[in-house]
């Protein structure tokens, strides 16, 4: 749930003793970075939401929980002969969603294109590294640009609040980096960071008018972590797989396939103790193993980015229970500050 380069830069972080720390982050290592075989591309329609939108590309796309998928839903025949919906990811049909949110620090105004996609499920396997298995899962992808509409920031973190990943561009000011992030060779040479167990480029490349050298997000089999990012070849021999972008707003009136009439229904519980998480995302390892230490029942639920006034949940990225609000990604100012960056 946090960020492994930062909590060692950070000694408040360290309320874990160092030995099992270090062996958290040796159990979730994962090998040298994969080899993605299609790309899931948003179609360049001339719009700033197209312009910004980073490719996804998945290792082992063959297996179904790998792919983009679109969130759906269905009445199903329960034990008694009576229909019950059922809320699934469709791993047959991509689709990406799309939110702008903007927002204000001391050195000026931005905006946040935040993109979302949602994935069948992290698979049961016996790795460490999946202790995040559970259904319908999803990962956010954040391009922070500034007033002239020059990508300065993509940040990655599962729609969790796990997992999170910096990924500052070329055109952004070392000045405001973290204290000891690897920037002395820039882009170009391939500086890496370390980030549970995987090491994607410490700075990357990222072209203001989009196209060519867009930011490819290379995602773990199975757990859909952020491995690596390469830049953007049209010429590529890889699958391109045109996806289409909806607003994010689509996820609170899903079709009910089967129903009569004609219904919707929310990717999100509406009401109640689960108000604002993703129905059926349930993440049975991490309730037994973190969330009696991290005080959440919840911890590992996928929910709504959204403002904790609307959904009653704290968008957090920390697992200091102290730090649930410092950290909350929507408020991204306090964000940014709390995870040393002074945009």
């Amino acid at each position: 749930m946090f960020h492994a380069a930062a909590a060692r830069r950070n000694l408040a972080a360290r309320w874990l003793p160092a030995a099992v720390l270090a062996a958290l982050l040796a159990a979730c290592a994962s090998g040298p970075p994969p080899r993605p075989g299609v790309l899931f591309r948003v179609a360049d329609d001339g719009s700033q939401a197209a312009r910004f939108a980073p490719l996804f590309a998945p290792e082992r796309a063959d297996r179904p929980e790998n792919r983009v998928g679109t969130p759906s839903a269905r009445l199903e025949q329960g034990d008694r002969k009576a229909a019950r919906e059922r809320v699934f990811v469709d791993p047959s049909s991509p689709t990406i969603y799309y939110q702008e949110v903007p927002f204000r620090t001391e050195r000026g105004a931005y905006v946040n294109h935040v993109y979302r996609v949602h994935f069948q499920k992290v698979p049961y396997r016996l790795k460490f590294s999946h202790i995040s298995a559970g259904r319908n899962t999803g990962l956010l992808a954040v391009v922070t640009v500034d007033a002239g509409g020059t990508p300065l920031l993509v940040t990655t973190v599962h729609t969790c609040g796990c997992y999170l990943t910096f990924l500052p561009t070329e055109h952004l000011d070392p000045a405001v980096y973290p204290p000891g992030w690897p920037t002395e060779t820039g882009a170009a040479a391939g500086a890496r960071q370390e980030t549970w167990g995987e090491r994607p480029p410490a700075v990357i490349g990222f072209p203001p008018r989009g196209g060519a050298g867009l930011p490819v997000l290379v995602l773990r089999d199975g757990t859909h972590r952020v491995a690596d990012v390469i830049p953007f070849d049209p010429d590529t021999a890889l699958e391109i797989i045109p996806t289409p972008l909806a607003p994010v707003a689509d996820l609170e009136t899903l079709p009910v396939a089967g129903a009569e009439p004609v219904a919707t229904t929310p990717f999100f519980h509406p009401d109640g103790p689960g108000k604002g998480y993703v129905k059926g995302a349930h993440k049975t390892l991490e309730f037994l193993f973190v969330s009696w230490w991290a005080l959440d029942a919840h911890v590992g639920h996928d929910k709504r980015y959204a403002p904790r006034g609307e959904t009653g949940k704290v968008f957090y990225t920390s697992l200091k229970p102290w730090a649930r609000k410092e950290s909350d990604m929507w408020e991204f100012a306090d964000f940014l500050r709390y995870w040393g960056w002074g945009l």
